[in-house]
């Protein structure tokens, strides 16, 4: 990518030289993204990261003149609250209020995951799944290879235009905001299809084990009530 017959990565290694801040938005510019899947011919990578590992295109030391990281707002897209909320945080000098994480996230959105507020959440406790998209019943991680249980992002909390989010308009999480995305490289076989081993999905949600996992379910399967499998939105 070229601007002023200069390309793109020389003005961001320039300016990042005299930024006093520099926030990455959307997958490709904090992690690499899809254009860094396996074997990555373009030589792809995020600002600070490629994929989980750090370094990226400013390196794993890079501090703004402000003395910050570069701040990382992922997402395919990421949400328009997400930035600007950041933005005002930067302008208004209160960027100290915001935590990052690990992988230089504002923990103040991504430390608690998208299935916190699914509406799906009764379905999923009592492992009630749905192998059709766009139903309003039924729990999308156990067949459909939902992702939201393990996904760092408030999707469930800060809806989409104020309204929805894919989940509760019956389409999986496939973890956008999290530096493995797309996961398995997109492999045939691997999207909207849970990965299991002896009907037990490989990934489980984060802090279960499997043992604990696999009596919970049973338990779960034999005590569902009828009205987990309903829909509960007609009105």
């Amino acid at each position: 990518n070229r601007f002023a017959d200069r390309p793109m990565k020389d003005w961001v290694q320039e300016l990042s030289e005299v930024a006093g801040f520099v926030v990455a938005v959307g997958d490709c510019a904090t992690y690499g993204g899809i254009p860094a899947m396996s074997p990555n011919p373009s030589e792809s990578e995020g600002l600070q990261f490629l994929k989980r590992k750090k370094g990226g295109f400013l390196g794993e030391d890079f501090k703004s003149k402000a003395g910050y990281p570069v701040i990382n707002i992922p997402g395919c897209p990421a949400h328009p609250d997400w930035i600007s909320q950041i933005l005002v945080a930067v302008a208004t000098g209160r960027l100290d209020d915001i935590t990052l994480d690990e992988f230089h996230r504002p923990e103040t959105f991504f430390k608690s995951f998208t299935q916190t507020g699914c509406t799906r959440n009764v379905h999923f406790a009592y492992k009630a799944s749905t192998s059709d998209f766009g139903q309003r019943q039924g729990c999308l991680f156990y067949d459909l290879g939902c992702r939201g249980p393990m996904t760092h992002s408030p999707c469930n909390r800060i809806l989409w235009n104020r309204v929805s989010s894919k989940t509760r308009a019956g389409m999986p999480c496939l973890g956008c905001t999290e530096p493995e995305f797309p996961f398995h490289d997109l492999a045939p076989g691997t999207v909207f299809k849970t990965q299991t081993v002896m009907g037990v999905p490989k990934e489980l949600p984060t802090g279960v084990n499997r043992k604990d996992y696999a009596l919970l379910t049973m338990v779960a399967k034999d005590s569902i009530p009828k009205w987990a499998e309903e829909d509960f939105f007609t009105v």
